[in-house]
């Protein structure tokens, strides 16, 4: 019964100094987790103001960006669907001076590309159909580009192949 009643005591000591052994362990392991979790939640929050002061920053950029996109895309919707020859005239004089100028400060490779299409369109005096298509090309790459620029991918264009004839669809 000695032998007993002193592996009891024995237990009985050990057992407590496990369990707080254990405890403060667990605790040491709380504390890092969370160290780390607070971390991590920092770093998220650095990089969304990183992204927001980069954003801020290209701010002036981005806005003329879109200003002189949406003049382009006018300018060649007009020539491409007006029968009035003044807004043609006016709208081909737009065309040009974004062409050879201001255009150039903000467009990337597609959109330059699409905006030499449509001139060349309107060089080689295409139908009204062909500058409908070249016009709506022009529209697509520019809402890619701004999709690109302002780091909006769900601007993204959904035309996943050549641009259908609109003409062609049913109204």
């Amino acid at each position: 019964m000695a032998g007993e009643s002193d592996s009891l005591k024995n237990w009985a000591t050990v057992v407590p100094l496990v369990i707080a052994a254990l405890g403060f362990v667990w605790g040491v392991y709380q504390y890092f987790q969370g160290q780390k979790v607070r971390a991590e939640q920092v770093k998220l929050d650095q990089d969304r103001e990183a992204v927001q002061r980069r954003i801020e920053a290209r701010r002036p950029f981005l806005e003329k960006q879109l200003a002189l996109y949406t003049e382009a895309t006018h300018a060649a919707a007009t020539i491409a669907t007006s029968t009035d020859a003044t807004a043609i005239g006016t709208a081909q004089t737009r065309f040009r001076e974004l062409y050879w100028g201001e255009l150039a400060l903000v467009e990337d490779s597609p959109v330059e590309q699409a905006m030499m299409a449509f001139g060349s369109g309107l060089d080689q005096g295409a139908g009204q159909s062909e500058l409908q298509q070249l016009s709506l090309k022009l529209a697509v790459a520019c809402r890619d580009s701004l999709a690109v620029s302002w780091g909006a991918s769900d601007w993204q264009s959904h035309y996943a192949k050549p641009v259908e004839d609109r003409s062609q669809r049913a109204r």
